[in-house]
């Protein structure tokens, strides 16, 4: 099999450590093989207060650096997913921002291969699960929320995420399509409390036993932000957790399905499944 850059997108220090070292388990579990783990912070969000080319160089030179060494870019965050597609977007459409990193980084940009070189890590860990034989059904019965990216709607239903997570896991999974709120934290609180409150009691009163995203965004304000939630909303509940994508799946595999091996103790809304 071939390996892969990792990409560690750490805007959301707490949140986003929390992720990786599961995710690193569970590749290695898989034997996905990893060459090398690089770290960026990227929410396009914040653009309009940095300058775009210092910005956009820093993920343009890593995916340089995987078309030059013939490795692809394993994206384990939807955020970071997101960042790339619009950087390509705005690389096709903006003649400016091409010439500017044409200038910075001396070489020439070829869009097309510059596409195949990144791949969301959900689906190389969904095929590889497919040939793995699982027979735990530690979720059989269990109800989730998958908050996923607005942007991301059409790729759910294309790759068919969800229906091979729920075949794998035995999840029944409700998609809630939104976005994150996550990036306000830096500018206004209050809204963005009231923003994530509303989202996540609208998953909590639909019935679920816990919320599952591939969003650092998402868990930094929805988990490590829970009280806040709590008070902007006026509930007194605050008892449905969140779950990265790879908690999951470790929790089908015997020696990693602990609250110690699956981090539960990090999150600020304990989950209490297992």
């Amino acid at each position: 099999m071939e390996s892969f850059i990792l990409l560690h997108n750490n805007l959301y220090p707490k949140s986003s450590h929390l992720l990786m070292s599961n995710f690193k388990v569970l590749l290695e579990k898989l034997q996905i093989p990893i060459e090398k783990t690089q770290t960026l912070a990227l929410e396009g969000k914040f653009l309009p207060f940095i300058e775009r080319v210092k910005y956009y160089q820093k993920l343009f030179l890593l995916l340089l650096e995987a078309q030059e060494t013939n490795h692809k870019i394993l994206l384990c965050d939807s955020q970071s997913l997101l960042e790339i597609k619009r950087f390509l977007k705005a690389l096709y459409e903006e003649t400016e921002l091409r010439e500017s990193l044409i200038k910075e980084c001396g070489v020439e940009i070829d869009i097309l291969s510059l596409e195949n070189c990144f791949v969301f890590a959900p689906e190389i860990m969904l095929n590889a699960l497919k040939d793995s034989h699982l027979k735990s059904k530690c979720w059989q019965g269990f109800k989730c929320a998958l908050i996923l990216d607005r942007e991301l709607e059409t790729w759910a239903i294309e790759s068919q995420i969800i229906v091979g997570l729920e075949e794998i896991t035995g999840l029944k999974i409700m998609p809630f399509f939104k976005e994150s709120y996550a990036y306000l934290m830096q500018v206004n609180q209050v809204l963005a409390y009231k923003m994530g409150a509303a989202d996540y009691y609208e998953m909590v009163d639909s019935g679920v036993d816990f919320i599952l995203t591939p969003n650092i965004g998402n868990f930094e304000l929805m988990d490590q932000n829970a009280v806040e939630l709590k008070i902007a909303s006026g509930r007194d509940d605050l008892e449905i957790p969140l779950l990265f994508i790879p908690q999951v799946i470790l929790a089908l595999f015997e020696e990693t399905a602990s609250c110690n091996a699956l981090q539960f103790k990090e999150h600020k809304i304990l989950p209490r499944m297992l």
